[in-house]
């Protein structure tokens, strides 16, 4: 009973810190230990979503074709008075910023583009128009300048077509 009443397991040790302070006969709670942490949560990986996978962007087909290249423009000189501002396929000569060609539709049909080096950069454009005199493996670039047109004079060059 006296162990009870002292708080103490052996009577004749000496008494604990704070033990001389407390008044006989009061016993004190034991402690309490500090709650452990709560362990973090455990978060499961989302499941992977199916992402496809990007298509493979298709290079157009292209082919080369060796072409003499001429320049014309909407003068009564290059078009002997057939020019009402309006190309072959019903588009004006203003359409693709005044950046096509003439061909042969035997040989190349109306809205293929082509690559022309030395031609607006390059770029490919597309055939608008048709000629008279365009027959076969010729081309006639078009300029809205008749000096531009007569500059350009008459090349032969490999010219890229777009399939």
């Amino acid at each position: 009973m006296f162990l009870a009443a002292t708080g103490r397991e052996d009577p004749s040790a000496p008494p604990a810190s704070g033990e001389a302070d407390r008044p006989e006969g009061v016993i004190l709670p034991a402690p309490v230990p500090a709650p452990a942490p709560a362990p973090a949560p455990v978060v499961a990986p989302a499941p992977a979503k199916h992402v496809p996978r990007p298509k493979p962007v298709a290079r157009p087909k292209t082919r080369t074709i060796r072409m003499l290249v001429t320049a014309y423009c909407p003068c009564e000189k290059c078009c002997s008075g057939h020019s009402d501002g309006i190309t072959a396929c019903g588009k004006s000569v203003y359409a693709n910023r005044s950046r096509f060609v003439a061909a042969d539709t035997r040989l190349l049909r109306f809205g293929t583009k082509v690559s022309i080096p030395g031609y607006y950069g390059g770029s490919p454009v597309p055939v608008y128009d048709r000629g008279g005199r365009i027959k076969g493996r010729r081309l006639d670039v078009f300029f809205l300048s008749h000096w531009r047109a007569k500059k350009w004079g008459a090349r032969w060059l490999n010219v890229t077509v777009y399939e």
